[in-house]
């Protein structure tokens, strides 16, 4: 190794400490606290980033007492015990750092100072250039030429200037100035009355304590302000700077040789860091680590990968369950083949065989492991007449969600790295049938586990997965396939309406700031509303470039700001204009254009299903601009668009979940929940309840249901903290069972780790236990609201494969297009409609049995808009 090869010794208990107090409190889905491991590990995976050839040593303190305490009893005495949330992480760190392929060194008596100081001194001696990581600032005493320290949180770089400018001499003297005046962080004592200006100055002129001690008539000299009394403190406490100065001394002789060999960069162990990464949920940072290191056990491509005809392969499928099943994709979309994985080897078929979904869905054999059969039955062409039956299709993807649906990435690829440590090739990187055998090979092990895992989850939970997840699989897959008409000409002249009335209001922005500019320039917007125009910036957020100009904050703004309400609404225009207007029209073609929108089942944590590319949830529908693009939508020739929309579900979950009586009776008897919410927390007869007060209501009914507390309630409704701290105390006095199920709900999560919904569905809240009242807080909102809103979410999915069943008995020629949170929307022939959505209401009303009736509002037209 060449004498320049650069020297970097890091201080592992600096920055690990540093990182637990800098950074917001981490934890994973278990509820592990995470923040310093995490700070150290991004430290870490930058170092190796940027200095690829740098020898990095990591240094850390090790357990017992040191020479200091027996130096000094006191030492380090005053400290406060460290956080138990902190001491959890410290073994981690002894587990991160050499599967990064990093030595680790720590050696007892000592500090990891003190070893540092001794490979420092050596390394420099060797000609190295050594750089210490750190941020303390008696490491300062280290600094050489070709030393420095670095301090990577900040960025910053101390040599020689940077020490005399701190301590006002040179590094091997500012022991000297730490001797004085003490360290009280460390509980050195220094001279008592004795502080850094002082310290500074003395040591300037006399270079040492001893020197000091040895010329004490020259203090007075000095023109020091109170000089008689300095020598004085200087004298009584001569003991006290002599010890002061021992403890705060780096050695540089600890038993440790800088063994460059030994010490050389490995590469990342697999078998340590991929359980590290799925136990810490470091994905994203370590998972290119991970997937550098290579698979950690078994090769991630079956050693064997024979090409086989259709024939062969669709008998192998028949007859070789267990299997796992995987799709060849190429960078462009197009499905190339399918690969079938088997106990060391796989089978590639280059076209897709005709029977192979039937196949798959026939209850045959063996599990069949798939990562996405939803993706499977598209490339199949079969989306639009998707099997009935799901047979032993296992979906891995959607057993991972239904597990953990707080986990962000369920495909193969993240659950293979993170739950079997083994890295897929990238698509890009690779021959598609060696990644599909690898995507194969990895299923095949991830379906026997997650099984397993389900099963351990009890008979609830797979109910979930077995009778709703996944046989709405093929009824989502239809839907894409089906799409949903629109019409090209109404979108254009949404289009050009909104762009003329997006530059009538870019006209009156510039008026009244009396310039043009970059309106979606952040640093323009920002100098224009707070530096030029002065708009308050009370309450504003404030990060490192200046105040922030996002959305929320220009609402508020918008208040009261003439310019920031055009803002608002001209930012609004742009986001429909490029989003629903450009992005739809670029997906509309051919003479009856039909937008296919994808239903994603495991992204939300709630349950919910969410829609992409395009997504067809989030257009307005209060707005006259989200109107018109609604009503580009249309129904085609001869045909109707029905939809069936659940009426306060959420509320009338609650109802049911808390057997609240007011609420029960509420609904049985039809009764106006907000007027009948209005009425009990003003004290009020319903018919004296005023609009007002129904408003309020229903903002209190909603913001229940979401934990809001006194500080939003405020906000929300114009009033002061304490009327609002009171309409939520009279609201649980009112409404007594959902206070009950409140707490319960809590306090069961808290026990469990986890909440439930009506159906079993599980959802994970480890933050229940956190120490941090922020995190704790959030979860117990979360806890609340999760058995109403996710049951909800149930309910729909129910509906959705019950009038699916339907559909498919009854034959009509109708076809279920969209979900939209709450409501179902279909197209149909217009002498179907009636009955459609008859079919529809009583499907939907009858889903689930619950105290309180479940009501669905049918309507049809002839476009979108109209069916608002």
């Amino acid at each position: 190794m060449a004498a320049e090869e650069r020297i970097c010794l890091v201080d592992g208990t600096n920055m690990f400490f540093r990182a637990f107090h800098a950074l917001p409190p981490l934890t994973t889905g278990r509820g592990l606290p995470t923040g310093a491991v995490y700070g150290l590990a991004s430290m870490l995976a930058k170092l190796i980033r940027e200095s690829p050839e740098a020898v990095i040593i990591v240094v850390v303190d090790a357990k017992g007492k040191t020479f200091r305490s027996e130096i000094d009893p006191s030492y380090k005495a005053n400290r406060s015990p460290t956080p138990p949330e902190l001491r959890e992480q410290i073994p981690w760190i002894k587990r991160l750092v050499p599967a990064l392929g990093l030595p680790l060194v720590e050696i007892s008596g000592v500090e990891a100072d003190d070893v540092i100081g001794t490979l420092a001194t050596q390394a420099q001696a060797a000609g190295h250039p050594v750089d210490i990581v750190t941020s303390d600032k008696d490491m300062m005493q280290l600094v050489a030429p070709g030393v420095q320290l670095v301090d990577t949180m900040k960025d910053q770089v101390s040599g020689l200037a940077e020490v005399e400018k701190k301590f006002g001499t040179t590094p091997d003297h500012v022991v000297e100035v730490q001797g004085l005046m003490g360290d009280s962080v460390d509980n050195i004592p220094g001279v008592r009355g004795i502080g850094e200006k002082t310290a500074k100055r003395l040591i300037e002129h006399f270079g040492t304590i001893d020197a000091i001690y040895e010329r004490p008539d020259e203090i007075e000299t000095l023109g020091l302000r109170g000089a008689a009394g300095i020598r004085r403190k200087l004298e009584d406490g001569h003991a006290d700077a002599l010890r002061s100065r021992d403890l705060a001394t780096i050695r540089r002789d600890v038993d440790v040789k800088l063994d460059l060999e030994a010490f050389a960069r490995r590469d990342a162990d697999p078998a340590e860091l991929g359980p590290l990464v799925e136990e810490l949920e470091f994905n994203k940072l370590l998972g290119d680590f991970l997937a550098a290191a290579g698979p950690r056990s078994a090769p991630a491509t079956p050693a064997q990968l024979e090409s086989v005809g259709s024939k062969e392969f669709l008998s192998a499928l028949a007859e070789d369950r267990p299997a796992a099943v995987a799709l060849a994709v190429d960078a462009g979309g197009a499905c190339l083949g399918a690969c079938l994985a088997r106990e060391g080897s796989a089978l590639a078929c280059r076209e897709l065989p005709a029977a192979l979904v039937d196949t798959i869905a026939s209850d045959r054999g063996e599990a069949v492991f798939v990562e996405d059969w939803k993706a499977l039955l598209h490339a199949a062409g079969q989306a639009a007449e998707p099997p009935a039956a799901t047979g032993r299709v296992v979906d891995v993807g959607l057993l991972s969600y239904v597990l953990d649906p707080s986990r962000r990435g369920h495909d193969a690829t993240a659950l293979a790295r993170d739950r079997l440590g083994r890295s897929v090739p990238a698509q890009r990187d690779s021959d598609p049938f060696e990644r599909s055998a690898a995507v194969a090979s990895a299923l095949l092990e991830l379906g026997p586990l997650l099984e397993e895992e389900l099963a351990a989850a009890g008979a609830a939970a797979e109910s979930v997965y077995r009778d709703m997840e996944l046989p709405l699989v093929p009824v989502l897959a239809e839907m894409e396939a089906a799409g949903i008409g629109v019409d090209p000409k109404v979108l254009e002249a949404a289009g050009e309406e909104f762009r003329a009335r997006g530059e009538t209001l870019q006209a009156e922005i510039y008026e009244i700031a009396g310039e043009e500019f970059n309106i979606g320039s952040t640093k323009q917007l920002r100098e224009i509303l707070f530096e030029k125009l002065g708009l308050p910036t009370k309450g504003v957020k404030k990060g490192k470039t200046g105040y922030s100009v996002d959305a929320d904050v220009l609402a508020k703004l918008a208040e009261a700001s003439p310019i920031a309400q055009k803002i608002v609404e001209h930012r609004g225009l742009a986001k429909l204009n490029s989003t629903y207007v450009s992005g739809l029209l670029d997906l509309a073609d051919g003479s009856k254009p039909r937008i296919h929108t994808r239903f994603n089942q495991t992204v939300a944590a709630t349950g919910r299903l969410s829609s992409s590319d395009p997504n067809l949830q989030n257009i307005p529908i209060r707005t006259e601009e989200g109107r018109r693009i609604r009503r580009a939508f249309v129904a085609g020739r001869g045909k109707l668009f029905v939809a069936a929309d659940y009426s306060q579900i959420e509320l009338r979950v609650l109802a049911h979940l808390t057997g609240d009586p007011v609420l029960v009776r509420a609904f049985r008897e039809q009764e106006d929940i907000h007027r009948r919410t209005a009425a009990e927390v003003f004290d009020v007869d319903p018919v004296f309840v005023s609009g007002d007060m129904r408003r309020q209501a229903k903002v209190i009914n909603f913001g229940i249901l979401y934990g809001m507390g006194p500080q939003r309630l405020s906000r929300e409704l114009a009033i002061s903290r304490a009327e609002a701290g009171g309409i939520i105390e009279r609201y649980f006095e009112r409404y007594g069972s959902v206070k009950t199920f409140v707490d319960r709900v809590v306090s069961e999560g808290r026990e469990s780790g986890y909440v439930e919904t009506m159906f079993g569905r599980r959802r994970p809240l480890p933050d229940l236990a956190a120490k941090q009242p922020g995190l704790r807080q959030a979860a117990e909102r979360m806890a609340w609201n999760s058995p109403i809103q996710v049951t909800a979410a149930d309910i729909i999915k129910l509906a959705m494969l019950g009038v699916a069943r339907r559909l498919r008995e009854e034959d009509c020629g109708a076809e279920m297009l969209l979900q939209v949170h709450d409501e179902l929307f279909f197209e149909v022939p217009k002498d179907e409609a009636d009955a459609l959505a008859a079919l529809v209401q009583s499907e939907m009303e009858g889903v689930a049995e619950l105290a309180v009736p479940l009501v669905a509002e049918p309507k049809k037209g002839r476009n979108w808009a109209e069916m608002s």
